[in-house]
């Protein structure tokens, strides 16, 4: 829930962002982090682009263009040990829907980068699709390599793993499971 009052305190502005990319602990790309602020924090858009610009200044914060138009921001070693100073300035009812954004952010995206497929062209009408799964850890759960006659044929297997990854994984651990079951009866 967006805090009503506005915020026009530039110092403030300026422990908000940090707080924020402290809370986040990796980079945080430009537009997500003015969601992230301006979404929980009644703050004029200009008022956030000089404080963010005034941590970067200051290198409390740090910017990496990832491409022409990705920006991603991260607070550097100044910023965090500054942190006893800022945090404990930062009103709950500010820092709690920054949290739940953040989180909400980086479970949404560990989501989208845990399915994986790639379509490589082997021989004319000949693919090969490689789908990977992994946890909220970064573990490859499966990589499975699967053999397609047509580039059509390969994408509907690609589509299909990225739409459908649970059931997949689980089909493949059951048939190893009941094959491994009737090994040890005989």
């Amino acid at each position: 829930m967006l805090y009503q009052r506005e915020i026009n305190d530039p110092v403030l502005i300026q422990f908000i962002i940090l707080y924020t990319l402290n809370q986040a602990k990796d980079y945080v790309p430009y537009n997500n982090l003015i969601n992230l602020v301006l979404d929980n924090c009644n703050i004029n858009f200009q008022d956030f682009q000089v404080a963010l610009d005034n941590l970067e200044h200051t290198h409390h914060v740090k910017t990496f263009l990832e491409s022409e138009h990705n920006e991603k921001y991260k607070i550097t070693k100044k910023g965090m040990n500054a942190s006893d100073l800022y945090t404990p300035n930062i009103p709950v009812y500010i820092k709690e829907p920054i949290d739940n954004s953040i989180n909400e952010l980086f479970n949404t995206e560990k989501v989208r980068n845990s399915v994986r497929s790639k379509i490589t062209r082997i021989r004319k009408n000949e693919y090969s699709v490689e789908c990977e799964l992994y946890d909220d850890d970064d573990t490859n759960l499966l990589k499975l390599s699967l053999y397609a006659g047509s580039r059509e044929e390969a994408e509907r297997m690609a589509v299909y793993f990225k739409n459908e990854p649970n059931i997949v994984y689980e089909t493949i651990l059951t048939a190893f499971n009941e094959e491994l079951h009737h090994i040890s009866e005989d």
